[in-house]
């Protein structure tokens, strides 16, 4: 029977069944989602790992014939033993450091305030009874700042070490789904770009890209400040610095900020031990932040970022702070991540409404 010449277009057998798949496809992905929520940053977090994995995958793969299988479970077994366990135990460590630590900085600060208390100060110097009324309430303020730093870190890495059955469950969910991963011949993300309506060009170009900048931004941020936070703590602990493990944690989380990173908390060392009368230890924990810590970074960054695109330390900075408030100790590593796909998936869309004309004329002036 022809259709009434009356009836309302939005009203039509096509409309209605295109209007009640869309429906029932959006409804079924929310319960979808709302079921593995609390799953989400693990499967994320296992795609990241396989794709930043994937060389040493395929390297190990070629060394056993191509058995996929076995090398997916040496690449597992070689991320628990080289990163899980380190990081948990760091962590752990760095936690109940930054408990006694938090106990103890009163006694610190007492100590550093009278031997402020017994240096001189010259008669050209101004407002001589302020400062000797201001000296205690700085050194309580800085007291106040260590314990609310050490406070903060003890509420995040015990993320990392809570000894209940979601962690276990976290990690057992990223380990299985990094075994999968790994062996998927095309990456997670390009199955994702799929569905997202693109040409297979652009969709190849925003993963390939977002692939680049995001190994350069973990490989420039995360690695490197692993090593200065290591190389800071052994300075630490050859100076008879108490805590050492977690001053290490904060150093390598400050190493993010361009101009300071650990140079704030080895400075901050360095008046320390020459407050307390310890000068030797002073000088020589100058020495190993100014000729080691702080000049390792102009060495490894070349080395490990190489020629993939790094995103700006503005971003870099934001991106891993608001990550490590989202998303806790992970943060550091999807805060960058997130970042790095948000200016990817911009810088890509703007590219492609240029005309051959502009991006040339935008690429020469970038250049």
């Amino acid at each position: 029977m022809p259709e009434p010449a009356n009836r309302p277009t939005f009203l039509s057998p096509d409309t209605l069944r295109w209007s009640a798949l869309i429906l029932v496809t959006v409804l079924i992905t929310l319960m979808f989602f709302g079921m593995i929520r609390s799953f989400l940053i693990s499967l994320v977090m296992a795609a990241i790992v396989a794709e930043l994995s994937r060389p040493l995958y395929r390297r190990i793969r070629s060394g056993l014939w191509g058995r996929r299988n076995l090398a997916a479970a040496v690449t597992v077994l070689l991320v628990i033993v080289l990163v899980i366990i380190p990081v948990v135990f760091i962590a752990s460590v760095a936690a109940e450091q930054a408990f006694a630590l938090s106990r103890s900085i009163v006694n610190i600060v007492n100590t550093v305030t009278e031997n402020a208390a017994s240096v001189t100060i010259p008669d050209w110097v101004p407002y001589q009874d302020s400062l000797d009324e201001l000296g205690p309430e700085i050194a309580n303020k800085i007291a106040d700042l260590v314990t609310a730093l050490a406070r903060f870190t003890v509420s995040t890495l015990s993320q990392l070490t809570r000894g209940t059955a979601l962690f276990f469950l976290d990690t057992f969910i990223f380990l299985y789904a990094l075994f999968f991963f790994l062996q998927m011949e095309t990456p997670v993300m390009k199955q994702i770009l799929r569905f997202t309506g693109l040409t297979p060009t652009m969709q190849r170009k925003i993963a390939d890209r977002a692939v680049s900048v995001s190994r350069a931004t973990i490989k420039g941020t995360l690695v490197i400040g692993v090593v200065q936070g290591v190389l800071g703590g052994i300075g630490f602990y050859l100076a008879g610095i108490q805590g050492p493990t977690f001053w290490g944690v904060v150093m390598g989380i400050l190493s993010i900020i361009p101009g300071i990173g650990p140079s704030l908390v080895l400075a901050i060392g360095v008046i320390y031990l020459a407050a307390i009368g310890h000068t030797g230890a002073a000088i020589g924990l100058g020495l190993w932040a100014g000729l080691v810590v702080t000049t390792i970074d102009n060495i490894l960054r070349p080395i490990l970022v190489g020629r993939d695109t790094q995103m700006h330390d503005i971003l870099i900075l934001v991106s891993t702070f608001g990550g490590l408030g989202m998303f806790g100790a992970v943060g550091l590593i999807l805060g960058p991540v997130v970042a790095g796909l948000f200016v990817t998936i911009w810088t890509t869309l703007s590219e492609s409404m240029l005309t051959p004309q502009e991006s040339e004329e935008d690429r020469s002036a970038n250049t």
